[in-house]
């Protein structure tokens, strides 16, 4: 009784809480006492190998796992579920799937960004006001509305499918790959937006994010913390900074590299003598310390002297 007092407790002052979450399909474990806390205004990218966990336990914080064991608790509340105990679908977050666009299924751009909104009730008048806002932060012009989204470009159905996601709002946003296949700009635009919705850049309140990516340079730079799967087990649940600068021997036993600017800090580290401490794991600020050091060695006829 009192345990489950203190973990009522606990729940109640975070946003998503995960507490011994196992999951089996066709008699497989694919997650195995997985303890996970999400607090509310924070960015969490989820990492690990092909195999490791990752969708599934996305789903399963969605809703779109019916069954599995342990507590699952959403802002002081246990999961919500249906008379045979299984889970349901959680509304209030969201969904952007791998290749986003494939989402798409109405006959304008109007009614692809209304939809949730028309579905959770909203007037006509504050679903007008929610895509005039949201129009200009991904690009697309009011003159699309009454076009239908085949007649778009990859990457203006891929900023629309994002969209009609976001313009609901939801608590906590998870992101699949969202920039799976797009060019590096496409790529940091994105992400770019994303990081200012999540901030409140839309509604001046800080949401959450889930990232999933296997890009370890974009979790480095926009992840609060990282959580890493192997092999159905959550091996860190760590701030980034002590991720990748002080806990990377987790990142190879489960067979993920370290962001490309951190192999850099280290192979500087090992030919200078020297323990760098960059003041956080974000490119420029590994690149900074990098930089400082081989700009001691100006002089010296080495490398320092043709590239600083």
């Amino acid at each position: 009784m009192v345990n489950r007092i203190k973990k009522t407790a606990i729940a109640q002052q975070s946003g998503w809480e995960l507490r011994d979450i196992c999951v089996e399909l066709g008699g497989t474990p694919v997650l195995q006492h997985i303890d996970l806390t999400l607090e509310p205004g924070s960015w969490t990218s989820l990492i690990g190998k092909t195999g490791a966990g990752k969708s599934t336990l996305v789903r399963l914080i969605k809703g779109l796992i019916p069954e599995f064991t342990g507590e699952y608790w959403l802002a002081g509340q246990p999961m919500a579920r249906d008379r045979k105990g299984r889970a349901r679908v959680v509304p209030e977050i969201g969904f952007v799937f791998q290749y986003p666009e494939h989402q798409i299924f109405e006959t304008t751009v109007e009614k692809e960004l209304s939809f949730a909104l028309r579905m959770r009730g909203d007037s006509a008048k504050e679903i007008e006001v929610a895509i005039r806002k949201m129009l200009p932060v991904f690009g697309l012009s009011e003159e699309l509305l009454h076009q239908s989204p085949l007649l778009l470009s990859g990457g203006q159905k891929r900023r629309l499918a994002i969209a009609s996601v976001l313009i609901a709002n939801p608590r906590l946003l998870i992101l699949d790959e969202p920039t799976a296949a797009l060019d590096p700009v496409s790529r940091r635009e994105l992400l770019r937006v994303l990081r200012d919705w999540q901030r409140g850049g839309l509604n001046d309140e800080p949401r959450t994010v889930l990232f999933i990516s296997h890009r370890m340079e974009d979790v480095a730079e926009y992840s609060d913390r990282v959580a890493l799967l192997h092999n159905g087990h959550l091996l860190a649940h760590e701030t980034a900074e002590k991720l990748f600068l002080h806990r990377s021997e987790l990142l190879t036993q489960a067979g993920m590299p370290l962001p490309e600017a951190i192999e850099l800090l280290r192979l500087t580290e090992q030919l200078s003598g020297r323990v760098l401490n960059p003041s956080s794991c974000r490119e420029a600020d590994v690149l900074k310390r990098v930089k400082e050091a081989w700009s001691t060695r100006k002089g010296t006829g080495g490398l320092a002297d043709e590239y600083f």
